[in-house]
Parts: structure tokens; C-alpha cells; sequence
């Protein structure tokens, strides 16, 4: 698993550094967007091809490592659609046009609820079901 934690670290740091640079917000998303990617492609071969030793180790790999990769694609892909379709009008058009993309995430978030809070509360119950390759899926 430190491979797995080490190429995380790395991207983190990228990430840190390129948070710190004043350049364009644009720039910042699209190039974090590529460093994840890579990222993501340093982490297929090892678990596409790869056997974990136990559930637990298959289960930790889905559960916390992929997210922690994942999450950051989102972030940033999320991030790079808001900023590159915000209104260049007034403070109240912004508002109006971030208060709306607000309220659908919250509707994203409403419609994962079980998911969400089990995740958050680190709920172990149905880890199995979620995390293991190959299980049924139970929505």
C-alpha cells in the first residue's frame, strides 16, 4: 500500500504547489486536472492487474486511497466548469449563477444521503458490498 500512498503524496504536493502559483484560475484547474490524471494512470496498472492479499486491503484501497485521488478530479473538474462558465457581469449576476450551482450540489448530495452519511461516519457494515470488486450492487 505505500506505493499507493506515496504517489498520493506526490500529487498532493503538485497540487500544493501549484495552488501557491498566482496564475489564472483556468490554468491552475486544468493543469491540476492533468496531474490527477497521470496520477490515475499510475494507479490502473497496479490494481487492474493486481491481486489484493485480503478484503480488507481490496477494501481500504477503494474505500480511502481511490477517493482521496478521485475526489481531487472532481474538485477540480467541478471547479474549472464553474469558473469558466461564471457571468463577467455584475456581483449580483455571480451570486445569483453560484447560488444555482450550489443548490444542485445539494440536490446531488440529497439524492446520495445513505451513501454520503455512511462514508462520512465511517461505517464499516456494508464495506463489502461497496468497496469489494465484483459485488452486486445494492441500490
Amino acid at each position: 500500500m505505500n506505493i499507493y500512498y506515496n504517489l498520493i503524496n506526490v500529487l498532493e504536493s503538485k497540487l500544493h504547489e501549484l495552488e501557491e502559483n498566482p496564475s489564472d484560475i483556468l490554468q491552475k484547474t486544468e493543469q491540476g486536472v492533468k496531474l490527477i490524471k497521470e496520477t490515475l494512470h499510475q494507479l490502473m496498472p497496479l490494481v487492474i492487474h493486481k491481486k489484493f492479499d485480503d478484503p480488507a486491503t481490496e477494501i481500504e484501497f477503494f474505500k480511502i486511497i481511490k477517493p482521496r485521488v478521485f475526489s481531487k478530479l472532481i474538485y477540480y473538474v467541478k471547479r474549472f466548469n464553474i469558473e469558466s462558465k461564471r457571468p463577467k457581469g455584475s456581483n449580483k449576476e455571480q451570486v445569483k449563477y453560484l447560488n444555482n450551482y450550489i443548490r444542485r450540489l445539494q440536490y446531488f448530495f440529497n439524492n446520495n444521503l445513505e451513501f454520503y452519511n455512511y462514508y462520512k461516519v465511517g461505517a464499516t457494515y456494508l464495506d463489502h458490498q461497496y468497496f469489494i470488486r465484483g459485488s452486486a450492487d445494492i441500490r
